[in-house]
């Protein structure tokens, strides 16, 4: 059969990696013998629709498969009744949306299965019922189908333990080098799962959405896909893409062990929590090629940061940003601004919290009650009879590089328009603290302040940019935290 994975869009901004997910689906499709095309519209975000439909329809597939998070769900509507009108294919959808809302997903009279939870081994049995006529849909555990117009709940599936079992991800289906994702020296680099699921339930994470078991793949069976990819498309460069990759570090510490035992020349990336990670550990992270690390940090207050369950506190926050960039490691935070709680007070506490940190970056975003959260509960509560609204593409989560910011189901206790403002002064202070560090490293704290104060001044700015790139001052140029490819090295 010929399959058609489709990798939605959500609004103008390009994706910046492949969506494994679908790769993982691919894969299973392919062990079966199916020809399968993957259609990733995410990295054509100003592409008509109507284009977008054309090129699934061209492909004449038999099955047509979604994914979907809820901020992509609008324009799944749009594409799957265009792709209804001209194929006569069954739609089967999957991901973060459809498992969150499975009943209203399902009552699109345009969709005719859901995969609930994890979707491999759902959507292999799916396949071969249907490629066989055995249509006893009931005999799928996780799948939910359509029966006389009701819908039938397939319940879910326990999650797959073995992930080692499962193929790689057919990334040779992806228009790999049309991805914008790069490490600092301006090499390619692509992502890779070590891992699945997540045991924390912080209020705002969907992750938890089918529970919060966690499983594993083995560091072989890691070592071999990075070595089999490494080769395959000439990188060295990865973004591991867990939920978590510091979880277990006991684990962790035999993937470090095995890496470091391989002599693996290579360097990548993960997101970690502040309260799963030490100095020894990260200094052997750095050994086994670590050398940026994605912490989601979320709020400056303490009493904000109980009310998300997120059950860190700021002082894990400081000594953990200050042991990642002594081990040599680039550090990335993410803040959320405008939870529950928020009030203009906790919000300053954040943006200063974040611009005393010696983060390499940092990333500001406007809480989202996404549906199957204990945030979107917790709206929901607060709003009796309040309907779930499709359009969640006007979401600002990470979007956090538009010129205009505009919160989207504002569940903090302050305006659209002061949240808004928050957001872009938030962004703005920390690169002005980053700025400033420069100089206090070069000319202490009291000098360093007042010269750069002075420097912002542009005919001086421009003045000193010159004396720089002449090499004067090369003791300032030491004392700019580590950027680019020098730090990747």
């Amino acid at each position: 059969m010929k399959i058609s994975l489709i990798g939605p869009k959500w609004n103008e901004m390009i994706n910046s990696y492949p969506l494994l997910g679908l790769g993982y689906l691919a894969g299973i499709a392919e062990q079966d013998g199916h020809e399968v095309r993957i259609h990733d519209f995410g990295l054509y975000p100003s592409q008509p629709i109507e284009q977008d439909a054309q090129q699934v329809i061209d492909f004449k597939p038999d099955v047509i498969a979604f994914t979907s998070m809820t901020t992509s769900y609008h324009y799944v509507e749009q594409l799957v009744a265009r792709l209804k009108d001209a194929l006569d294919a069954p739609v089967i959808i999957g991901g973060p949306h459809a498992t969150s809302l499975p009943d209203s997903t399902l009552a699109n009279p345009h969709i005719d299965y859901l995969a609930y939870g994890e979707g491999e081994y759902i959507f292999q049995d799916f396949l071969r019922a249907w490629e066989s006529g055995d249509h006893r849909w009931d005999q799928i555990q996780g799948l939910w189908y359509k029966e006389d117009g009701r819908i039938i709940p397939g319940g879910s599936r326990k999650p797959i333990e073995d992930l080692d079992a499962l193929p790689n991800p057919a990334r040779h289906l992806y228009e790999l080098n049309k991805y914008p994702l790069y490490a600092p020296n301006g090499e390619m680099m692509l992502t890779i799962l070590s891992s699945r699921g997540c045991p924390y339930n912080c209020s705002f994470c969907f992750k938890g959405i089918v529970g919060r078991s966690y499983h594993q793949r083995s560091p072989e069976n890691i070592v071999a896909e990075l070595k089999l990819v490494s080769q395959t498309y000439d990188v060295r460069n990865f973004y591991f893409i867990d939920d978590l990759f510091t979880i277990d570090v006991k684990r962790l510490e035999k993937i470090l062990d095995y890496f470091i035992e391989q002599k693996l020349d290579y360097r990548w990336r993960c997101l970690a929590r502040v309260d799963r990670i030490t100095q020894d550990l990260l200094k052997k992270m750095y050994r086994a090629g670590c050398r940026q690390i994605h912490y989601g940090i979320e709020s400056g207050n303490e009493d904000v940061l109980r009310r998300t369950s997120k059950h860190i506190n700021l002082q894990q926050v400081r000594d953990a940003i200050r042991w990642t960039e002594e081990a040599g490691i680039r550090s990335k935070g993410y803040f959320i601004l405008g939870l529950p709680g928020d009030n203009l007070e906790s919000m300053q506490e954040t943006i200063e919290f974040a611009a005393s940190l010696e983060l390499t970056e940092a990333m500001f975003s406007i809480a989202t009650p996404f549906p199957g959260t204990a945030l979107w509960n917790e709206l929901v509560l607060r709003n009796p009879g309040m309907a779930y609204n499709a359009d969640f593409t006007k979401t600002y989560y990470y979007n956090n590089y538009a010129a205009e910011i505009a919160p989207f189901m504002n569940v903090s206790e302050v305006s659209n328009e002061l949240l808004s403002g928050m957001a872009l002064q938030a962004r703005e202070r920390f690169q002005d603290a980053k700025e400033q560090r420069k100089f206090i490293k070069y000319f202490g704290p009291q000098w360093g302040r007042r010269v750069y104060q002075v420097a912002k001044i542009k005919p001086v700015n421009a003045a000193a940019k010159v004396a720089l790139n002449a090499g004067l001052f090369p003791r300032f140029r030491q004392a700019q935290p580590r950027e680019g490819a020098s730090s990747w090295a």
